[in-house]
């Protein structure tokens, strides 16, 4: 089963600062749709939400950025969650059929339709992508379009993708590739060109690209995969990586309040990366003058004291979500424990019913309190037991019990 979740301001009410988006079908609103490759764990789809709005300069628990209000913005920063039994075709065909291409057809232009779409996808789920792509261009053919139509239309949906070696030369989507060449992990032939590129113009950074609409952005950094990596306050990337997500997010605002189509290409995306390169001035100049230049409309800011006010409650906050989540895991194990003794007692009532008459069965469930009856059965008390009959029928027979005959002899 899939779940969309958007980004929002944490509360008592919300201490994960997410909220699942329940009706799809009247969704609209421009979007980044972050893909984790961990996508049926909760920590993992919500802290990718988290990046990508931190990597759009939105203000975060982590960092105040360009300060921008989440509840504000005319955009929403998504992630996508299945259910753990959920098989990867059916992955791609739920996010694509129930999301991605009803979403697409509902624009009467769909090329400004497309522009409302964004991907942040991280290490492996970039082929999520890759296999969604696939299954729109089938699917946008067999409405009519022509090759040279669908190619135009995806080509206004964006990706940037990070710490991931899928190849993405031949997506048609305008997508840039962020790679860390000390990455082990994601270390394949474009990490070698990039690294064999920078050694030779001593640079600790390059540009180049993949495909007609494709770019990889290689860079020397601390070799760590996580994502703290790429937004390390050091890390030579993050300043091209912010410009890029937040010139998407801009673009696709100002196509969502205007008639006409205001198209994205790579390069759009490689003036950015000129103008915003981390390797010539310092990150946190480059930073300021990112957040100076977005245009995310009326959306207000918070202030370095509201920031720090609000990191204070975004703490206290996540110290609720985990004793509320102790106390959920509490609850779960007793219900569990509750369950197995009516499963035990119910297989020792049914033993006892199958071996015994019916007053020792009364007589043994209602003395070790199996069964409360609304009264006190006063009929039970002064009845025989199997034994006692047992014993007066072998007496009034004249038939000595085996433990009588040991002392008789």
């Amino acid at each position: 089963m899939l779940k969309i979740f958007k980004k929002c301001e944490k509360s008592l009410d919300n201490l994960y600062g997410v909220q699942e988006i329940e009706d799809l079908d009247s969704y609209d609103k421009p979007f980044l749709l972050c893909i984790s490759s961990q996508d049926v764990f909760d920590k993992s789809v919500f802290g990718l939400i988290k990046e990508g709005a931190r990597a759009a300069r939105v203000r975060t628990s982590d960092e105040l950025a360009g300060g921008f209000k989440i509840d504000e913005m005319p955009f929403d920063f998504l992630g996508v969650k299945y259910e753990y039994k959920n098989i990867k075709d059916e992955k791609y065909s739920s996010l694509l059929d129930d999301f991605i291409y009803p979403f697409l057809k509902k624009g009467k232009d769909i090329k400004k339709q497309a522009r409302k779409i964004n991907f942040f996808t991280y290490c492996n789920a970039t082929n999520v992508y890759v296999r969604l792509e696939q299954g729109l261009r089938e699917k946008l053919l067999k409405d009519g379009y022509t090759e040279g139509q669908v190619r135009e239309i995806i080509s206004q949906i964006s990706v940037v993708s990070l710490a991931s070696e899928i190849d993405v030369s031949k997506v048609q989507a305008t997508c840039i590739s962020f790679k860390d060449v000390n990455d082990r992990e994601v270390f394949d032939k474009v990490s070698k060109f990039c690294s064999k590129k920078m050694e030779r113009l001593t640079r600790n950074s390059v540009v180049d690209r993949l495909g007609n609409s494709s770019l990889v952005y290689a860079f020397y950094g601390s070799g760590d995969h996580t994502l703290k990596g790429y937004f390390n306050e050091v890390c030579t990337a993050k300043p091209s990586l912010c410009a890029c997500v937040s010139a998407l997010v801009e673009n696709s605002i100002q196509n969502s309040r205007t008639d006409e189509l205001i198209p994205i290409d790579v390069s759009m995306l490689l003036k950015k990366l000129v103008r915003f390169n981390g390797e010539f001035e310092d990150n946190d100049e480059l930073l300021s003058r990112i957040d100076e230049s977005i245009d995310y409309g009326s959306t207000s800011k918070y202030s370095k004291n509201e920031h720090e006010l609000l990191t204070k409650l975004d703490k206290s906050y996540k110290k609720l979500a985990g004793t509320k989540k102790f106390l959920e895991d509490e609850k779960r194990q007793r219900q569990t424990e509750v369950e197995e003794l009516k499963r035990d007692k119910e297989v020792l009532m049914n033993g006892i019913r199958k071996t015994c008459s019916d007053v020792a069965y009364a007589q043994i469930v209602y003395k070790n309190k199996l069964w409360q009856p609304s009264r006190e059965p006063v009929e039970l008390y002064g009845m025989k037991t199997d034994r006692e009959i047992r014993e007066e029928y072998e007496k009034m027979m004249g038939i000595v019990s085996e433990e009588e005959e040991k002392y008789t002899l």
